[in-house]
C-alpha cells in the first residue's frame, strides 16, 4: 500500500498556549509517514522553545524574525522549501487534528486526478472544547468531487475550502503555481493559493465527508481580529487573479460576464456585511444597494435586498438567511413574516 510522505506546514506566532496541543495532535496520528515544519514568525512568548522540546525528529522548527501578516506567504513558503513530502497539509499553530485525519485523507490521493482534498471541520474554544461545526459543503455523499473549473468559479464567490485546517494538496500542483500565494490580499494566503491552483490544475478536488480538523476560536486569531477585512478582500483577490490570467485560460474556466457579475455582487455583499458588523449602517446600505442594482441572479438579489433591509432596520436578517440551507425568495419571505410577528 502506498504511503506518501505528508509535509505539514505550521505557521505560528505567539501561540505558546496552543502549540503543544497542535504538535501532539500530529504525534497522535495513526498514519506515521509525515514531517511537521513549524515556522515561527518571531514569537516572543516561547512558542519555538515548546516545539523544540519535542524529541521526535519528524517535528522541526524554523525561527524567523517577525514579519507579520503581510509576509504570510513567505512564511508558508519557507516551510514548503524545507519540506520533502509529495503531499502538503496546512495546520496552523493554534489548530489541531483528529487522530485519523491523515489516514483518512491520504487515500483520496490514490486517484491521480485529485490535486486537493478537504473535509468537515469542528470549532473548538480556547480550552479545546467543541463549540460548533464548520461545514462549507452540504452533502450526504461520503465523497464529492469538484472539477477544477467548477471549483474555481465557486471560489470566486465564496471560499468553500474551509476550514483550512482540513485542506491537503498535491505538492506538484502547489509548486506549479509558485507555492503559496498572497496576491490581492494582505491578510491571508489560503484563498489566493486555492484559486490559483483551481485555475491552473487539471483534474478535480475531493471533499471528504469526514471530520478532518479542529479550528480553534480565540480572541487573538486573525479571523477574529480581521474577519470583516478578510471578507472584503475576497473580491480583490478574485479581480487580481482575473487581471493576471490570460483570456484563453479564463474562457476555459467558464469565466464570463455572468460569473464575474456574481463574484462582484458577492464582494459587495461581503463588504456590506462587514459594515453591518461595525454598525456602520449608512455605509452598509450603500454596499447592499449597489449589489442589488448589479445583481443578476435571483438568489443574489434576495441577499442584497435582505442586506438593505438589515441596514435600514438595524436587524441583521442577512446573517439569519446565511444560516439557512434554502436561501431563496421563499426563505426571505419567511424571515420577513417572522420579523412582522415581532419574533
Amino acid at each position: 500500500m502506498k504511503s506518501p510522505l505528508v509535509s505539514i506546514i505550521t505557521p505560528a506566532y505567539n501561540q505558546s498556549r496552543y502549540i503543544a496541543a497542535c504538535v501532539e495532535s500530529v504525534l497522535a496520528q495513526g498514519y506515521g509517514n509525515w514531517e511537521q515544519i513549524v515556522v515561527d514568525d518571531g514569537s516572543t512568548d516561547g512558542t519555538p522553545d515548546v516545539v523544540e522540546g519535542y524529541a521526535d525528529p519528524r517535528v522541526r522548527c524554523i525561527r524567523l524574525p517577525h514579519r507579520g501578516l503581510a509576509s504570510l506567504a513567505e512564511t508558508y513558503n519557507t516551510g514548503l522549501a524545507a519540506s520533502r513530502g509529495e503531499l502538503v497539509a496546512v495546520l496552523e499553530g493554534d489548530d489541531l487534528w483528529p487522530a485519523d485525519k491523515l489516514a483518512l485523507q491520504v487515500r483520496a490521493f490514490d486517484d491521480p486526478g485529485v490535486f486537493l482534498s478537504w473535509g468537515r471541520g469542528t470549532l473548538v474554544d480556547e480550552d479545546g472544547r467543541r463549540c460548533g461545526d464548520r461545514v462549507a459543503v452540504r452533502t450526504r455523499r461520503a465523497v464529492k468531487l469538484f472539477d477544477h473549473a467548477d471549483l474555481f468559479r465557486r471560489l470566486t464567490r465564496v471560499n468553500l475550502l474551509t476550514p483550512t485546517v482540513t485542506v491537503m494538496v498535491r505538492r506538484a500542483a502547489l509548486e506549479e503555481v509558485g507555492g503559496f500565494r498572497q496576491s490581492g490580499s494582505t491578510l491571508f494566503v489560503d484563498l489566493p493559493t486555492w484559486l490559483w491552483m483551481a485555475a491552473t490544475s487539471r483534474g478535480h478536488a475531493c471533499f471528504l465527508n469526514e471530520e478532518l480538523g479542529h479550528y480553534r476560536i480565540h480572541r487573538r486569531q486573525t479571523t477574529q481580529e480581521h474577519g470583516n477585512r478578510m471578507d472584503a478582500e475576497h473580491l480583490q483577490v478574485v479581480l487580481e487573479l482575473e487581471r493576471r490570467l490570460d483570456p484563453a485560460t479564463l474562457r476555459a474556466l467558464g469565466w464570463d460576464s455572468g460569473v464575474r457579475n456574481r463574484a462582484v455582487v458577492a464582494g459587495l455583499i461581503a463588504a456590506g456585511m462587514g459594515e453591518l458588523g461595525h454598525r456602520r449602517f449608512h455605509a452598509a446600505r450603500g454596499s447592499f444597494a449597489e449589489a442589488l442594482a448589479e445583481a443578476g441572479a435571483a438568489s443574489d438579489r434576495v441577499r442584497a435586498a435582505l442586506g438593505v433591509v438589515s441596514a435600514v432596520s438595524r436587524v441583521n436578517f442577512l446573517r439569519a438567511a446565511y444560516a439557512t440551507r434554502d436561501f431563496t425568495a421563499a426563505a426571505a419571505a419567511r424571515l420577513f413574516r417572522t420579523r412582522d410577528r415581532g419574533a
